[in-house]
């Protein structure tokens, strides 16, 4: 499985006005907002790749290779499936009727009338970002802070490491941990 954003975030988790307060620089300060809402960017990348889920309103497409199956299960929660299209003998993308499946968002599985016979599904989908959670916001903000003080790649005499108080607070929200 394999994921692909089609259409990336327009808005963030954490606003500027926030990442401003947790790094204690004046509003009326404004020559690093650009730096800063680009740290906020890249600092949710980091939560949501971390957390394999997104926090952020995107367009997706899942692409399954190898199902053959009735049940597809989505990856993710808050998915809305907006098409699903299967690779025919031709490997062309085709798209199938929605009266031909049935998506559980509750379960977040997608149930097929038919089994087609091809074994390659794409899933297009927009992903809603949850309410407000805090634990992911702060960790945003952590890392932001990280990021900005710590402008360069490496520190000369210091010993460097994820932060732990990051992990502790993004840790609930992991998906798909494994083994």
């Amino acid at each position: 499985m394999k994921t692909i954003i089609i259409t990336p975030a327009t808005t963030e988790p954490v606003t500027l006005s926030e990442a401003k307060a947790q790094l204690r620089i004046d509003d009326a300060f404004t020559v690093d907002d650009g730096y800063i809402n680009a740290l906020i960017s890249a600092a949710r990348d980091r939560v949501e790749s971390y957390c394999n889920q997104f926090f952020s309103d995107v367009g997706i497409q899942v692409l399954y290779d190898g199902q053959y199956t009735a049940v597809l299960d989505l990856p993710y929660p808050n998915m809305t499936v907006t098409a699903i299209s299967y690779t025919d003998a031709d490997k062309l993308l085709t798209p199938i009727n929605p009266t031909g499946y049935t998506v559980d968002a509750l379960n977040q599985k997608v149930y097929f009338d038919d089994v087609n016979q091809s074994i390659n599904y794409s899933v297009s989908a927009t992903m809603a970002a949850p309410a407000a959670i805090n634990g992911v916001q702060q960790g945003i903000l952590m890392i932001v802070t990280d990021l900005y003080e710590l402008r360069t790649e490496t520190a000369v005499g210091v010993s460097l490491a994820d932060n732990p108080a990051v992990k502790a607070l993004l840790y609930p929200y992991r998906l798909e941990l494994g083994i």
